[in-house]
């Protein structure tokens, strides 16, 4: 009986992203004014997505989180109402984040749970809109948004980013007049991540052995690999006795052929690579390595014979 040692190993690339957001507005008095309705828009400058552990977004999790926002509006003078709404400045108004791969949609809501605050109408929806009023005199009242970026979106790792307009218009009579814009920039870095899972590895090991039977004669064995990234990946292999089998006592030992998704490895040197390319809106694939022993040219020393062979793989 003959053994083969394995070991595999998978390397995750983390990446970080950062953002902010806003909603519900609490109202502070000032003093009286005769001048006519003046306000003014503040908005957080920019929105870093973190995710829920502070990692940015993670292609590979169920679970949903925000990023949260503020907006706050400034008035002196006579009493008067106002709306708020937004807009995000991409093309045909879509709200996606572009950045190197797919686009990653995202959406501002006025709670956790909706309704959205964006609009591809100029002066929003009726659902869309954010409507209060101020008395006369000076005061301020405050909008907390949340920003979130939907959880099942598999795109390639890097950077993502857009921007949404906030527009602030003083509504009189039915009649809303613009008064001011200002610009909420989202970045979204996405981690590289790579997962790897086999049947022939028991759960949380990462090494395995392969009896490959009797070497009198032809054989073959095969381990098949399941891979989630969203990333390339690059494939090493390393061959302890360079694509040899050894015998336990030394004598001559067998040689073997290695194939990795039907390409041909070369173990005679000290490491010898592959590569998958990350596939557009692809997340899974299963990938056979396969070992093969050619039948022997005479009878090979009875005893047992033995390999380790190293693969690594690496997100890019």
């Amino acid at each position: 009986m003959t053994n083969l040692y394995w070991k595999h190993f998978t390397c995750l690339t983390g990446v970080f992203l950062l953002f902010h957001s806003t909603s519900g507005l609490a109202q502070n008095d000032g003093a009286l004014s005769d001048e006519p309705c003046a306000l003014e828009l503040t908005v957080d400058n920019s929105v870093d997505w973190r995710g829920l552990y502070g990692r940015g977004y993670e292609v590979f999790s169920e679970e949903e989180s925000f990023e949260t926002v503020t907006i706050s509006v400034r008035h002196q003078g006579a009493a008067c109402q106002f709306v708020l709404t937004a807009s995000p400045l991409s093309s045909g108004g879509v709200n996606a984040l572009s950045g190197p791969g797919d686009p990653l949609y995202y959406d501002v809501l006025k709670t956790t749970s909706g309704p959205s605050f964006l609009s591809t109408d100029f002066q929003g929806t009726a659902t869309s809109r954010i409507e209060g009023k101020f008395g006369t005199g000076n005061s301020a009242q405050g909008a907390t948004l949340y920003v979130s970026i939907p959880s099942n979106q598999i795109v390639r790792g890097g950077t993502y980013s857009g921007q949404v307009m906030v527009r602030l218009f003083r509504a009189d009579s039915g009649i809303q007049d613009l008064v001011a814009e200002a610009p909420l920039a989202i970045l979204a870095p996405v981690a590289s991540v790579l997962k790897i899972r086999s049947d022939d590895f028991p759960q949380g090991i990462r090494e395995t052995s392969i009896d490959l039977g009797d070497l009198s004669r032809a054989t073959r064995a095969a381990v098949d690999f399941n891979i989630m990234s969203n990333a390339d990946v690059a494939v090493t292999f390393q061959s302890a006795n360079r694509g040899k089998l050894a015998h336990e006592a030394g004598a001559p030992g067998i040689s073997y052929n290695l194939a990795f998704k039907g390409e041909n490895i070369d173990l005679s040197t000290s490491a010898s690579s592959s590569r998958l390319n990350y596939a557009h809106g692809r997340m899974e694939r299963a990938v056979p390595l396969e070992i093969v022993v050619p039948q022997p040219s005479g009878l090979p020393a009875a005893g047992q014979y033995n390999d380790t062979l190293t693969v690594t793989f690496t997100a890019e």
